[in-house]
């Protein structure tokens, strides 16, 4: 009997032991459960309009962006895109809408060269629960003499689908001080939601230039 004592704190140490990795078990296994995506589509806000101008994040004073957005964390981010970003750059949740019945779309301020200044429209299809699509409808990008502006008008239209008309200008400085040689162009693409992707309808520049300009407010420099 004098053994008693002994063998029950051997017992008592062993089942503390128990415990004490079971707990370890379970955290572990919470700590890899995915997040849910609701949690990142309620970040959103949402817009019911008609018609969208999205501008590049980094147009103008921060204080004035219209998609300076939400910050998304980083695991909500991971159901947005799995590509490797430059982690000091972060995805804002902007606007949310009907794509079509079956479809969100997320407008989101995404991750850029320099800075969080590229404006994104992200598909979330409710039956499969996940992003299936996503493309760039704005970007403001400068490096070494290159230039890339990336404006667009999202609008529904009269047939009820979802459509952008994206205004592109870019512009090239190359060649020594004394003789610098420089490039433009303006290019213009009408795109349209199709139930599963975003398709290019028309590339003629010299007819969207006027339907562009129709829509684009003038503005003070």
């Amino acid at each position: 009997m004098k053994y008693l004592p002994f063998l029950l704190l051997l017992f008592l140490s062993a089942c503390i032991g128990i415990t004490r990795q079971q707990n370890i078990t379970v955290t572990a296994v919470r700590d890899t459960i995915s997040p849910d995506i609701s949690s990142l589509i309620n970040l959103y806000q949402t817009f019911e309009q008609d018609t969208l101008e999205i501008l590049p994040g980094a147009y103008g004073d921060p204080g004035s962006w219209h998609f300076r957005g939400t910050a998304i964390d980083s695991q909500l981010q991971s159901l947005l895109s799995d590509r490797m970003y430059n982690k000091d750059y972060l995805f804002y949740a902007c606007y949310k809408f009907n794509l079509d019945p079956n479809t969100i779309g997320l407008v989101t301020r995404a991750p850029s060269e320099y800075e969080s200044s590229s404006v994104k429209l992200f598909a979330y299809h409710k039956q499969t629960n996940t992003i299936t699509f996503e493309t760039e409808l704005a970007e403001e990008f400068g490096d070494a003499g290159d230039v890339l502006i990336k404006n667009s008008w999202l609008y529904h239209s009269p047939d009820s689908s979802w459509r952008v008309i994206l205004e592109n200008f870019s512009s090239s400085q190359y060649g020594t001080p004394e003789d610098t040689v420089a490039t433009e162009s303006y290019d213009y693409y009408h795109l349209s939601w199709n139930g599963n992707k975003i398709d290019t309808v028309s590339t003629d520049s010299s007819a969207l230039v006027r339907v562009y300009k129709t829509m684009t407010p003038v503005r003070k420099k």
